[in-house]
């Protein structure tokens, strides 16, 4: 029988961002205590895939070659807060062109046999986690994400949080040249 792997499909920040997801990291933890993430594990979740077969490994990486190219180009992260004991930053108010996109991933991912979560889309990227208390929800300085590829990740639960891996990955459509 084939051993089923946790996985998700995410958005890696850009190098540039690192600096400032590291210092809000250091100022929430201040806040509410909590560990922080390693820049490494960061990444704004796309779609939860859960655990999945090795046929819909291969389908969900499908889907997100055929989607990929019409990801929208960027999300402005501008506030944060927290679920359980997870602190987390996203946009105060999701673009409709990325929750647009999302919806219609998964709508393709269930197409391709693949349960995926049935609620409303929340661009989030998680920051700490083990909270000590909850985070209020508040404002950030905007930070711009740029969006360049879909990657395909697998997790692995471990004693000491989860640990990300990639597997694949696929670039957005490249923004036509002004000359053209």
């Amino acid at each position: 029988m084939p051993r089923e792997m946790r996985a998700f499909l995410a958005c890696l920040p850009p190098d540039s961002c690192l600096p400032t997801l590291r210092a809000w990291q250091r100022q929430l933890c201040q806040q509410v205590g909590g560990r922080a993430l390693p820049s490494r594990q960061l990444h704004l979740t796309l779609v939860f895939l859960g655990e999945v077969t090795p046929l819909q490994l291969l389908l969900a990486a499908d889907c997100a070659e055929r989607a990929a190219p019409a990801l929208p180009p960027a999300v402005t992260l501008d506030g944060c807060g927290s679920w359980h004991d997870v602190g987390w930053c996203g946009p105060g108010r999701p673009p409709p062109a990325l929750r647009a996109w999302v919806e219609k991933l998964k709508t393709e991912l269930r197409a391709a046999g693949i349960a995926v979560d049935a609620r409303p889309y929340r661009p989030h990227l998680t920051l700490l986690r083990s909270l000590e208390r909850p985070l209020p929800q508040q404002a950030l300085p905007p930070l711009t994400l740029l969006l360049d590829e879909v990657t395909l990740f697998a997790s692995d639960l471990r004693a000491g949080g989860a640990r990300h891996y990639r597997l694949d990955g696929w670039r957005r459509a490249a923004a036509p040249s002004p000359d053209a």
